[in-house]
């Protein structure tokens, strides 16, 4: 059965070629992360991310790498996230991660290129406090088609400075 690939899609990693090839003359933008607990945060981020082409492309981290990286986490389940990434506004597609799991952080830079051989995004984003910045620098190097954005985290003045892990702190705080 062949899927429709309609805006504000969860997608397979299977139907990425096809994205690219239904909007083969736009500009595709792809970013990744775990968004756990999604919050305002995330929306500029996603926002910002539109800014930089026409389609925005998110993977959405799978529970293994979460709990991997980030202490914890994840406090809502990699299916919770995905769709509620998948609701958001600025985000035309997104896809849950692969279920790889990676011994040394460099493997990162193998699923990620594999999601840019299969979907051939244009940018590539990620927040200027993201891990292994140096590492994802030295990846871009064998994708000269694929222009990365290191965008800086802002928010308004009338935002606090809001993240996940600021919230379960606050949440902390009031039990």
């Amino acid at each position: 059965m062949v899927r429709n690939l309609t805006k504000n899609a969860i997608v397979g990693i299977k139907d990425l070629p096809r994205l690219r090839k239904k909007y083969r003359n736009k500009r595709i933008v792809f970013c990744t992360g775990c968004f756990d607990m999604t919050h305002a945060g995330h929306v500029l981020f996603f926002e910002d991310c539109k800014r930089q082409g026409d389609l925005l492309v998110v993977c959405v981290s799978n529970d293994v790498l979460v709990r991997k990286y980030k202490k914890g986490r994840p406090i809502l389940n990699e299916q919770l996230r995905l769709r509620m990434v998948a609701s958001l506004k600025p985000v035309d597609y997104c896809f849950l991660q692969p279920k790889t799991t990676f011994k040394m952080p460099e493997e990162m830079n193998d699923w990620i290129g594999d999601m840019f051989v299969k979907l051939k995004p244009d940018v590539y984003v990620i927040n200027n406090d993201a891990n292994g910045i140096p590492r994802r620098i030295q990846m871009m190097k064998e994708y000269p088609d694929v222009k990365m954005r290191i965008l800086k985290r802002t928010a308004p003045r009338k935002f606090e400075n809001v993240s996940t892990s600021g919230i379960i702190e606050k949440i902390r705080t009031l039990a």
